[in-house]
């Protein structure tokens, strides 16, 4: 520290240049007028009147009236120049010297960094500048004088040194805390390599000690008190000498350690399970949980989905079961010693900002980071399990990617929430009056700035709460009046379909009725065809018949009779025949089929020509007019049915096919064909009948 505590070179040569500027002139002119406007405007004469912490506040809210100016902007750019150039300058003379082995990296790193320390050690007031480094590493000495900055306790070290100058700094435990101290560094992996560091030992068992008797407990300290020492006793051996002595460093431990505890939220300590605040920390790492991954935080709920009370607390119930004992250890013993540094560097650097809560956004990065581990767990017992043995394997490099991806955007807002105030605010009771205002004025009430900060902080989050209340009842109430639209389109659709469906089922039934009636038209039709066709064979039939007939008999009654008896013996005259009688039965027969000159056979046949003709001309007509009429009608019934069927085919099939290809379909699917066909035949000749119909009224 004494390095760090030593000037710069160039940083003082870079002030002196700045001060000296044309830019620095002119700033300073523009914020001497702001801040005597602010002094007008606040009625005050005199500014040497003013208390330091009102000094302060107007010189602060006159910088902000300007700070958008281009003087302020000028002189921005002027100190990043000076900077820059005082900063090489110096090391380009250190590189020239032989006895120096850094590289130029390293020594404007090394630079830059004794710049800061000694600028944070002669101003501790600019300790939030270091809210910058968020999400990053600190280094060594910066983490030590940030930590020392923020957890410095003067009250506490001055008892401190009080109790040891009287021998009063040691507990009754001392033994037992020693041998406690010796088991936490040697069982504990994550804190192993302190073991054989006796100056961590001694200052530890010093510190713990000390802080035993203090709270003036009867049992002895639980196991997350050794714990949460340990990193600030790391933070310390990192900076230590070997001529750091045991005393130095448990003075500074014992200040910082108790300023810690006393500063721990309720949820790091034992007895907060039942503590809203503490619930709130898990409540809001659930919820993170469960908008980061859905599906871990699923698979964590079901696991301790048993230890709850209520179905809807065993997502809250499983993020505490499982994150409790972390936390409350501040993630001691859970992770390794350099990515413990660097979470406790998130956090100790918030403690300045009362709304800066980083413990359930990085206790949500942990759970991420063990993900592939904790989809296999199946009891909590496994979950125990791998936070213990896979936490110590996580880097600083994974934590920093997933608050990056994640959180780092709402973090670093909250950590610079003062940067980003337009104006500052005064706190009035900050400042102690004079002893001589005390006997003229009733006192207010003394509280902490801390406390007041708080409380204001608090009417403001009250205040956006409620504003984002009326904003969410005003969208509740668009979205009722959206739903109460949609359903209103809804049932008007509904209606529509209804009127829709009625229309079709009467449209469907009247052309059911139409095709019943076609149907019933087609069917006497062909009835009647078929009938006449059936007329049409039997004429032919018997015409046929009778022509062989005829052809018989004609045969038959050219051929000679075959001579008689008494044709071959001579006649004998003077006496009758004997076959005379006979002779005259056969003429007589002969007249009866000879009836003038027409016998039944010649009759039939007239009959039957008659009948024929009488069907020809119905068929054919009576003349070569009417048959070439019935003849193209004939022949537009054929082209219109082939048509039909094609058309069905196309409809059935999608194309044209052929008897062949319906005969190499397969039964079941044939005769299902067959009938779609038929009904497609059937729909096609039905509508070209109805347009038929509907011209021939027209």
């Amino acid at each position: 520290m004494a390095a760090a505590s030593q000037s710069s070179p160039w940083l003082e040569n870079a002030r002196t240049r700045i001060e000296n500027s044309q830019e620095w002139k002119e700033f300073t002119v523009k914020l001497s007028d702001a801040v005597q406007q602010q002094m007008n405007e606040n009625h005050i004469s005199f500014f040497t009147n003013l208390s330091e912490t009102e000094k302060n506040f107007i010189i602060e809210r006159a910088a902000r009236t300007i700070q958008d100016g281009d003087s302020y902007l000028a002189l921005t750019t002027h100190i990043s120049t000076c900077l820059e150039e005082q900063l090489y300058s110096f090391v380009a003379q250190e590189m020239r010297d032989d006895h120096l082995l850094k590289n130029k990296s390293d020594l404007v790193m090394s630079n830059v960094m004794t710049g800061m320390i000694n600028l944070l050690e002669k101003r501790p007031d600019m300790k939030g500048k270091v809210h910058v480094f968020f999400n990053q590493c600190l280094l060594a000495p910066l983490r030590r004088l940030t930590w020392r900055l923020h957890l410095s306790n003067t009250k506490a070290r001055m008892e401190y040194l009080s109790h040891v100058s009287m021998n009063k700094a040691t507990s009754a435990l001392d033994r037992d805390i020693s041998l406690q101290c010796l088991s936490v560094l040697s069982s504990e992996r994550t804190f192993q390599h302190l073991q054989d560091n006796k100056l961590a030992f001694r200052a530890m068992r010093n510190v713990l000690s000390y802080y035993h008797k203090l709270r003036s407990l009867p049992a002895s300290l639980c196991r997350t008190d050794y714990f949460l020492l340990v990193p600030l006793l790391q933070a310390v051996i990192d900076m230590s000498t070997p001529s750091t002595s045991v005393d130095s460093v448990s003075t500074l431990l014992v200040e910082e350690y108790i300023t810690f505890m006393e500063l721990r939220p309720s949820c790091m300590r034992l007895a907060s399970t039942e503590d809203s605040t503490g619930r709130n920390m898990y409540e809001e790492a659930a919820s993170l949980l469960h908008q980061t991954n859905w599906d871990l935080a699923n698979t964590i709920q079901g696991i301790y989905t048993r230890q709850a009370n209520k179905a809807q607390d065993s997502m809250l119930t499983a993020v505490q079961c499982m994150l409790q004992p972390v936390v409350q250890a501040l993630f001691a013993g859970f992770l390794s010693m350099s990515t413990l540094l660097y979470v406790w560097d998130q956090y100790i650097i918030g403690l300045d900002q009362p709304a800066y809560n980083c413990l359930p956004a990085i206790s949500v990065v942990f759970i991420l980071l063990l993900r592939d581990h904790l989809i296999t767990c199946q009891t909590t017992e496994d979950v125990e399990k791998v936070i213990q043995t896979q936490g110590p394997t996580l880097s600083i490099q994974q934590f920093q990617n997933v608050i990056n991806r994640h959180f780092f955007t709402k973090l670093y807002s909250m950590l610079n929430k003062d940067e980003h105030a337009p104006y500052p605010i005064h706190d009035p009771d900050q400042a102690i009056p004079s002893w001589s205002h005390l006997s003229r004025v009733h006192l207010l009430p003394r509280t902490r700035p801390q406390d007041r900060r708080q409380a204001r902080e608090e009417r403001e989050m009250l205040q956006r709460q409620w504003i984002k209340e009326q904003k969410q009842e005003e969208t509740v109430r668009r979205q009722l009046e959206e739903e109460h639209r949609r359903q209103e389109e809804s049932r008007l659709q509904r209606l529509l379909e209804e009127t829709k469906r009625t229309f079709t089922a009467q449209r469907d039934q009247l052309l059911e009725q139409l095709s019943w009636e076609q149907q019933f038209h087609y069917e006497t039709q062909k009835a009647a065809d078929e009938q006449i066709k059936g007329l049409q064979a039997e004429i032919r039939r018997l015409m046929k018949q009778r022509r062989l007939s005829m052809d018989t008999y004609s045969a038959g009654s050219l051929v000679a009779p075959p001579p008689s008896l008494n044709s071959q013996t001579p006649p004998q005259t003077g006496k009758p025949s004997p076959s005379s009688p006979v002779h005259v039965v056969l003429n007589s027969t002969l007249r009866t089929r000879e009836v003038n000159g027409k016998t039944a056979e010649s009759v039939t046949l007239e009959l039957l020509q008659q009948i024929m003709q009488s069907a020809d001309s119905i068929v054919n007509g009576k003349s070569d007019a009417e048959r070439d009429s019935l003849n193209a009608m004939t022949r537009d019934h054929l082209h219109n049915y082939r048509r039909d069927v094609r058309n069905a085919e196309i409809e059935t099939f999608g194309h044209a096919i052929t008897s062949t290809e319906i005969q190499n379909i397969p039964e079941p699917t044939k005769a299902e064909l067959h009938k779609r066909l038929s009904v497609a035949i059937k729909r096609g000749t039905e509508a070209r009948y109805k347009a038929n119909l509907h011209q021939g009224d027209y």
